[in-house]
C-alpha cells in the first residue's frame, strides 16, 4: 500500500513523500507533493527530452484575498537543490485570474525555448510569448487570433516539437455550439512567426464552448483532444489527428478522427466545464486523460484502449486531470474531486504499473486552493512530482 512516511512544512512550502511499500522485488516509487512555489496557482508542468522539468504558474500581485490580478511566471526544477529555481515573469501585462478551463498552456521547443499561451476574456483574445533559448527572459506578449475569434470561451493549447509550434483553440457562435469547431496557427521557425489562422476541425461535430482542449506533436502528426457538441448535446471526447501540416496549409484528407468509444461518450445539454491532457508515452504512442460523466478516463493512442482510472473518493465529480509516465512505464494520474468552477477541491491520485495493475488510490486529505488544480511530472531521478 501507499504509506505516508514524511510530511513537513518549511517557509510556507509543504511537502509529502510517499513510498510504495510491501511489494517484494518491486522498485520503490516515490511521489513528492508540493504546493506551487512562490505562492502560485494553476501549475502546468512539462518534462522535455533532456529531462528538465518546466513550470508555468499564475501569481497574484497582492496577498489580499479579494485581489485576483497577477502575472504568469516560469521556473525550472533544480534537481541538486530539489526545488524550483528563480522565477521569470512570462506575461507582459497583468490580468485577472480565470477558472481552470481558462488556464495557461506550456510547451518547450527543440531549441529550448519555452512557449506559453493564455486567454483574456475581457479582450476576447489568446496571447502567446516565448522565452530566449536560455529561458532567462520572455518576449513581449502577442495577440494571436483575429479571423476566428468569435465565441472563444476557454483555454487554447500550445504544442512544440523541433522548429514547429502549434496554437490550437475552439471558436464559433456561442449560441450554436453544434456549429463551432477547432482552429490553429502554425509556426516552422520556433515561434518567431506564425502562418494565418486556419480551420482544422470538422464543424459537423461542433465544439463545446467552455471546455479546454489539449494538443501534442507525435512524430510527424499533431494530436488534438477536444470535446464536441454534436446537436448541442453530444459532448464526446474527440481525438483529431493532423498529418503533413507545413507552412500553414493542410489538406482535408490529412485530418482524421479516432473512433468514439463508450467511455468517450457524454450526452449532456449543458457544458461540463472540463479539461484534459495529452502526454507522449513512447515512440508514436501517447495517452489522453479526460473526464467523462464525472470520472477520469485514460485513453491510449493509437491502440484505442480505454479505462476509468478510479471511482470517486468523495462521491462527486473528478476534474482537471494531469498525467506523467516514467522510463519504466509506471504512470501517475492526479486530479481534483469536489471541485467547482472556482473551487480547487480535494487532491487525489492513482499509481499504475506498466502491466496495468493499480497500486492504490491515494486520497491525501489535501484541499487545493480555489481556482487551482494539480499537475504532475517525472523528475530526473525517476520519481514523481505533484504540484497543486
Amino acid at each position: 500500500m501507499l504509506q505516508l512516511i514524511n510530511c513537513f512544512r518549511v517557509a510556507a512550502r509543504s511537502a509529502c513523500y510517499l513510498v510504495l511499500a510491501g511489494y517484494v522485488g518491486i522498485a520503490v516509487a516515490e511521489v513528492t507533493i508540493l504546493t506551487t512555489p512562490d505562492g502560485g496557482l494553476q501549475p502546468r508542468l512539462v518534462t522535455d527530452r533532456s529531462d528538465t522539468v518546466h513550470l508555468l504558474y499564475f501569481k497574484k500581485s497582492s496577498d489580499k484575498t479579494d485581489a485576483s490580478e497577477g502575472n504568469l511566471f516560469y521556473s525550472s526544477w533544480n534537481q541538486l537543490r530539489k526545488e524550483f529555481g528563480q522565477p521569470v515573469q512570462v506575461s507582459t501585462v497583468p490580468f485577472d485570474l480565470q477558472a481552470s478551463i481558462s488556464r495557461a498552456s506550456l510547451a518547450v521547443g527543440g531549441d529550448g525555448r519555452v512557449h506559453a499561451v493564455w486567454y483574456l476574456p475581457e479582450e476576447g483574445q489568446y496571447f502567446h510569448t516565448r522565452s530566449n533559448p536560455q529561458r532567462t527572459q520572455f518576449e513581449p506578449q502577442r495577440a494571436m487570433v483575429r479571423k476566428f475569434a468569435e465565441g472563444i470561451d476557454a483555454a487554447a493549447d500550445v504544442a512544440a516539437d523541433g522548429t514547429r509550434v502549434a496554437i490550437v483553440w475552439g471558436a464559433g457562435d456561442l449560441s450554436r455550439e453544434s456549429t463551432r469547431t477547432v482552429y490553429a496557427r502554425f509556426s516552422s521557425d520556433h515561434g518567431a512567426s506564425f502562418d494565418d489562422e486556419i480551420q482544422i476541425g470538422n464543424p459537423e461535430l461542433g465544439a463545446c464552448a467552455c471546455c479546454s482542449l489539449a494538443s501534442e506533436y507525435i512524430d510527424d502528426d499533431l494530436l488534438v483532444a477536444y470535446r464536441s457538441a454534436i446537436d448541442g448535446s453530444g459532448r464526446h471526447m474527440q481525438l483529431l489527428t493532423l498529418k503533413n501540416v507545413t507552412g500553414g496549409t493542410m489538406n482535408a484528407a490529412d485530418a482524421s478522427y479516432a473512433e468514439v468509444q463508450e467511455l468517450q461518450k457524454w450526452e449532456l445539454s449543458g457544458c461540463p466545464v472540463s479539461t484534459n491532457d495529452i502526454v507522449l508515452t513512447g515512440a508514436a504512442e501517447s495517452t489522453v486523460i479526460f473526464e467523462t460523466r464525472g470520472r477520469i478516463v485514460e485513453w491510449q493512442y493509437p491502440d484505442g484502449q480505454q479505462q476509468i482510472i478510479a471511482e470517486t473518493v468523495t462521491g462527486t465529480r473528478q476534474k482537471n486531470p494531469s498525467f506523467a509516465i516514467d522510463a519504466s512505464g509506471r504512470r501517475l494520474v492526479v486530479w481534483g474531486e469536489a471541485t467547482s468552477y472556482a473551487k480547487g477541491g480535494a487532491l487525489n491520485m492513482r499509481l499504475i504499473d506498466k502491466d496495468g495493475s493499480v497500486r492504490e488510490v491515494k486520497h491525501n486529505e489535501i484541499e487545493m486552493p480555489d481556482f487551482s488544480f494539480p499537475a504532475t511530472a517525472v523528475l530526473p531521478d525517476e520519481t514523481f512530482l505533484v504540484l497543486y
